[in-house]
């Protein structure tokens, strides 16, 4: 016959089992603290490596070259840095007046410019300024249209011209108006069109176009 378990025994058995489920329970802690690891938040990321001197040269072998100056730009051409020759003979100059097209659109501008060309067989100097460049346009016999009304901020410009080398000028825009230097700042309705033919004529100082350019505005 078994012996019947005293209370002292019962309560010895109950704390064996209380000790052991805290160790389990501690146990368990303690391995979900390892998989976690909470600090690892905390821990400051390794320093970066140096580039080594070979890397860091790298993008001076690579880098674009820098940009050498480019000879200063001339409205009209020429050699104004050269040192000033025979002024150009009346004879030995050629001026050509240009428009960019022949037919204008209803409401589109004109581009105004010209070609100079020292034709004679050596180099000649004279002023090719805006100060004294004349662009004007005629319909018929009549004049409709003077650069020199309402020019602005116009300056000389001593140039060299070497022979049998023509230079050309920067473009004017005319907006079809008729010119005065009473309406310079007003404003002011556009020319007759609808297949008008206009002459544009072109001098330079003493120097004159000896022909006209023709054009239409449609």
């Amino acid at each position: 016959m078994s012996t019947p378990m005293t209370a002292k025994r019962r309560a010895a058995v109950r704390r064996r089992r209380t000790l052991l489920g805290l160790v389990l329970v501690i146990a368990v802690a303690a391995a979900a603290l390892l998989v976690w690891r909470p600090w690892a938040a905390d821990e400051a990321p390794p320093p970066a490596t140096a580039p080594s001197a070979s890397a860091s040269a790298a993008p001076a072998e690579s880098a674009a070259p820098t940009p050498t100056p480019t000879t200063p730009f001339t409205p009209i051409g020429g050699s104004p840095s050269a040192a000033p020759g025979e002024p150009c003979a009346p004879e030995a100059v050629r001026i050509t007046p240009t428009t960019d097209h022949s037919t204008y659109a209803a409401g589109e501008p004109v581009l105004l410019s010209f070609t100079i060309e020292n034709t004679g067989e050596s180099a000649c100097s004279l002023n090719a300024g805006t100060a004294v460049q004349e662009y004007e346009i005629r319909t018929g016999d009549e004049v409709v249209y003077r650069y020199t009304d309402c020019a602005a901020d116009v300056q000389d410009n001593m140039v060299q011209l070497e022979p049998a080398t023509p230079q050309s000028t920067v473009p004017i825009e005319w907006d079809r108006t008729p010119s005065s230097i009473e309406t310079c700042t007003a404003e002011r309705s556009q020319v007759t069109a609808g297949g008008a033919a206009y002459n544009l004529n072109v001098r330079v100082g003493d120097y004159a176009s000896a022909e006209s350019r023709q054009f239409i505005l449609e």
